[in-house]
């Protein structure tokens, strides 16, 4: 599964726990704590729902990336059995001395594996473009609706009278932005725009004060800034068109804006207002929804939702210090519950400090043909270094230097940056026909051979800042002991983007790194160390 689907499945899994659970506390909590704060804890929901941002050991990030176990990373690997030294040293791992290792890695794998990994490599690249298709369709969808809704309401709206917008600079406090305007084809008042604001009310004979409390509503809305959350709301349902919880949530946000925005109004009435304030509701209900509602500000919508409201308004009374408190605490709570579970983000999928590992091979490919099978090693293509089963994967796929020598064991090194990998060779026989004197000469196959390796192990692994090729004149078992590497080759990416002035295009295209790998003749780091 690519990282984008993890991510995206698990912000919607995320969100979804979050909202369940608010589901269920509802019968005890929808008439102790405040409204505003009810309203505020779906929010939350909302932004776990579209925030791509969590912290390295959220659960999310355990559950879609979880700490690789060592045996999991190797276990594709079918082919190569793995001794984990736990009681030893548990950072290395050896493999049986006698195993083998096919010279085509792709056929380490049976054909069940290979059936897995197209499909899954097919799935990834068909749900990205359902998913985009979907989420365009919705938001299309959704603005179309809202823009032919408004120019039905321009054609039809206007002026409100001059007592009407001095009632409307009354209650907002002097702000001279908010239009007022009137529409004989709406049933119920609304609020429409974010920069541009435009409160529209029936154009039936409303007296002054169903005028004021429609105004006190919409006023509230507008200054709440509840639009641009039903604007938020709407590219989070697009986003998450798949989730069908999505729309009982959307639903759910509504609702709580609405009973938010009564309690907001009325906590300044005395009773008799709030009588008048709940009349005026009755008074504009409205008969049918209106399409694209999550866009808009109304004031009553839907007579399923009247009897709550006004139960609401009837019974507001103001909190007590102990309400008020365990509001904040149940708030906080929810806020805390969504930074902990997160997403997968993946940048603590992999903890494993500094890994070596046992990789002895007996067959290689012929290296002097130097043939990579790009395509292959592509499908490995991770952004980070500690991805340890895409690093052997593409690891193993690569030419090795000369048929002299053996590649023994990969070391990660992602505890601190620089992030590097090290491939340690060893020579076949004790007195190796070719030495790595050669290094020195740059136009040798075998340093060719080097940076062709390094030009792909940049080109697929993201956050590599190091690639080290080490050299052991002498064959040997056991554990690794680096002092018996007496030559190493280092390889920066800083030199790569100095030598390859393309880079960045080179890793994204198959076609430009073959061409790259075909005219590798670049210079190299080369450092010697004593035996």
């Amino acid at each position: 599964m690519s990282d984008w689907i993890k991510l995206l499945l698990s912000m919607s899994l995320s969100g979804s726990i979050l909202a369940i659970v608010i589901f269920a506390i509802k019968p005890f909590t929808k008439h102790k704590i405040s409204k505003s704060i009810q309203y505020y804890i779906w929010l939350v929901v909302l932004l776990r729902l579209i925030v791509p941002f969590s912290f390295e050991g959220s659960i999310m990030n355990n559950v879609f990336y979880g700490e690789q176990t060592i045996e999991s990373a190797i276990s594709e690997n079918s082919s190569l059995p793995v001794k984990v030294q736990n009681e030893i040293n548990p950072s290395i791992i050896t493999t049986d001395q006698d195993s083998q290792v096919n010279t085509e890695y792709k056929e380490t794998y049976n054909d069940e594996n290979n059936y897995g990994r197209q499909f899954l490599s097919v799935f990834n690249e068909v749900a990205l473009y359902i998913w985009i298709l979907g989420t365009v369709i919705s938001i299309i969808v959704t603005l179309k609706g809202y823009f032919w809704f408004n120019k039905v309401l321009r054609y039809a709206n206007k002026p409100a009278t001059d007592e009407e917008n001095k009632i409307l600079l009354e209650v907002s406090c002097g702000k001279s932005n908010i239009r007022l305007a009137r529409n004989k084809f709406i049933k119920t008042p609304m609020a429409l725009g974010i920069f541009r604001p435009c409160i529209i009310i029936p154009d039936d004979d409303f007296d002054e004060n169903q005028i004021r409390n429609i105004l006190l509503h919409e006023v509230s809305h507008l200054n709440r800034f509840d639009i641009t959350i039903k604007w938020l709301t709407m590219i989070v349902t697009s986003i998450h068109w798949f989730n069908p919880l999505m729309y009982f949530i959307k639903k759910e946000i509504n609702k709580a804006c609405e009973l938010a925005c009564d309690e907001n109004v009325i906590k300044g009435l005395n009773s008799q207002e709030k009588q008048a304030y709940g009349d005026t509701l009755i008074a504009v209900v409205a008969e049918s929804k209106y399409p694209l509602s999550i866009l808009q500000a109304t004031m009553c919508e839907e007579k399923r939702s009247l009897k709550e409201r006004l139960v609401a308004i009837m019974n507001y009374s103001k909190k007590s210090k102990v309400t008020k408190f365990f509001s904040v605490v149940l708030l906080l709570s929810f806020i805390s519950a969504s930074i902990c579970l997160g997403v997968g983000v993946g940048s603590n999928k992999y903890s494993i400090k500094n890994l070596f590992v046992s990789t002895k091979v007996v067959e290689f490919k012929d290296v002097n043909k130097g043939e990579y099978d790009l395509e292959e090693i592509s499908k490995y293509k991770t952004p980070y270094v500690g991805d340890f089963s895409k690093v052997f994967a593409i690891v193993n796929q690569l030419i090795i230097p000369d048929n002299a020598y053996t590649q023994r064991y990969i070391s990660l090194e992602t505890e601190k940056t620089p992030y590097g990998i090290t491939i340690f060779y060893q020579t076949k026989e004790e007195k190796p026909d070719f030495s790595p004197s050669m290094l020195s000469n740059p136009n040798s196959d075998f340093n060719c051979n080097l940076r062709k390796n390094a030009l792909i192990l940049f080109s697929m692994i993201g956050n590599v800042d190091t690639i080290t090729f080490s050299f052991c004149d002498s064959p040997y078992s056991g554990e690794l002991d680096k002092s018996k590497y007496n030559c190493e080759t280092i390889f920066s990416r800083q030199q790569v983007l100095k030598d390859y002035y393309n880079f960045d295009s080179i890793k994204e295209d198959i076609g430009l790194l073959k061409e790259a790998l075909e005219n590798t003749k670049k210079n190299y780091t080369l450092s010697k160390l004593e035996s």
